[in-house]
């Protein structure tokens, strides 16, 4: 399987693993916690689904 990624926009503000570092209790229900989760405690080189409310917080950040 391949996929093309395009960005679209530019971010307002950085979400690398400084930013989200903080958010680590997965029951607080944050999207930056998901992301936190996502981007560095899953394994890499794999597509994820993220929540509604995750794909809302980075709509909201272009």
């Amino acid at each position: 399987m391949s996929i093309i990624v395009r960005r679209t926009a530019l971010a307002k503000r950085s979400l690398g693993r400084h930013e989200l570092k903080a958010f680590a209790d997965w029951k607080d229900g944050r999207p930056e916690t998901e992301l936190n989760f996502k981007f560095y405690r899953q394994a890499t080189n794999k597509i994820v689904g993220i929540s509604d409310e995750t794909a809302a917080f980075l709509s909201a950040l272009l």
